[in-house]
């Protein structure tokens, strides 16, 4: 039995729940989490990139001036958090964490030890380590999604960063009017230049960016053919939570995430075990 505490990061982000959500935009991204854990003594929520997105998005859908920015953020983490998260313990077997991230669709689980301070946190990138010792059984093609929703360079960000959050995706394949990849904007990047807007008092910096100025150029693809494990170690190796299939022309024709690829470790993990 693996245990949680083997895999977890540990001192994870947090904020006290009186902290206001200035704060919380600037430790969601220590050590490339995107999460904070918001404790008082014991965990009392979890905010994510994409929650802190939601909440700024839905409220500047006409625009945002230097005040509302500023009142936007003095609010109280509580207004955006997720209260009451579900939580593992150090000692829990990570089998069982796994089913729960599966099950529950989460993508990251805080940890907490016996006294329910918390400890860590685990994610999906921490459960792809699993796959070194598994058997390379399935292709990425079993796996990988084949409708791919891009977006096109000169979208803005805010148009881009809402289609993600109506989506639930945490990034887009970026593509030119010939339907060519030409890179990928995530909802990282797009929390990163809100963080700088924010920071800076210049709600233009999000608000009147392209999709181009802001999203990673370098693409990273892989063949369909290829083991899921193969995937696990290059998303592991370049720190990154996805990669594309692409035709001969640089076209989109799948998509393979994190999260397709811990739900191919829980199929697999269950195979051995029944």
């Amino acid at each position: 039995m693996m245990l949680v505490k083997t895999l977890m990061i540990t001192n994870p982000p947090t904020v006290s729940v009186s902290s206001k959500l200035l704060e919380a935009f600037k430790k969601v991204n220590e050590k490339g989490i995107g999460r904070v854990i918001v404790e008082d003594n014991e965990i009392r929520g979890i905010i994510s990139t994409r929650d802190l997105l939601n909440y700024v998005v839905e409220r500047c859908e006409k625009g945002c001036d230097r005040g509302d920015i500023f009142a936007l953020v003095d609010k109280d983490v509580k207004y955006v958090m997720t209260p009451n998260p579900v939580y593992v313990y150090e000692n829990d077997d990570v089998l069982d964490a796994l089913t729960l991230m599966v099950a529950r669709n989460f993508g990251s689980l805080p940890v907490v030890n016996e006294m329910k301070k918390v400890t860590g946190i685990v994610t999906e990138r921490e459960m792809l380590l699993i796959f070194q010792d598994l058997d390379q059984l399935f292709s990425v093609k079993k796996f990988m999604t084949k409708r791919v929703t891009s977006v096109y360079e000169d979208v803005s960000v805010f148009d881009a960063t809402k289609l993600m959050i109506k989506r639930g995706f945490r990034r887009l394949p970026v593509i030119n009017e010939s339907g060519e990849v030409v890179g990928i904007i995530t909802a990282a990047d797009s929390l990163k230049l809100l963080t700088k807007t924010i920071l800076k008092n210049e709600p233009e910096m999000f608000f009147n960016k392209k999709v181009k100025e802001v999203a990673t150029n370098e693409i990273y693809s892989i063949d369909p053919e290829k083991s899921i494990n193969e995937a696990a170690a290059t998303m592991l190796m370049k720190k990154i939570g996805s990669l594309l299939i692409l035709d001969s022309k640089n076209r989109p024709l799948g998509i393979i995430t994190e999260r397709d690829l811990i739900i191919a470790l829980h199929y697999q993990l269950h195979l051995k075990t029944s």
